[in-house]
């Protein structure tokens, strides 16, 4: 998968995370370790040149664990939000955490 691919599923991962019905308000804080507004404002800046560190690897690792393992109920929503199946996101955050210190 390309770069610009990867980029455009992890920009797809935060907006839903932070935008989406995928996770309630009250536990938002809990699940990731940042607030929604500051999931959503990550969202909102993403590109292709966001260096991936600090606030944003915790945004990008929270989207993708979170859309893939937390029992949000959501499933026939998903595609609303993201252009991947389930499979295929958690084979791209695979390949993410397979290297930590990598790009999406």
């Amino acid at each position: 998968m390309d770069r610009s691919r990867r980029f455009r599923i992890f920009h797809e991962a935060l907006a839903a995370a932070a935008r989406g019905p995928f996770f309630p308000d009250w536990e938002f804080h809990t699940l990731f370790g940042l607030e929604r507004s500051e999931v959503e404002q990550i969202a909102f800046n993403f590109a292709e040149s966001t260096e991936i560190d600090g606030a944003v690897r915790l945004a990008i690792n929270g989207a993708m664990n979170n859309l893939l393992g937390y029992p949000h109920g959501c499933d026939n929503q998903w595609h609303d939000w993201l252009s991947v199946t389930r499979h295929e996101l958690s084979e791209i955050y695979e390949l993410w955490l397979s290297d930590p210190r990598s790009e999406p």
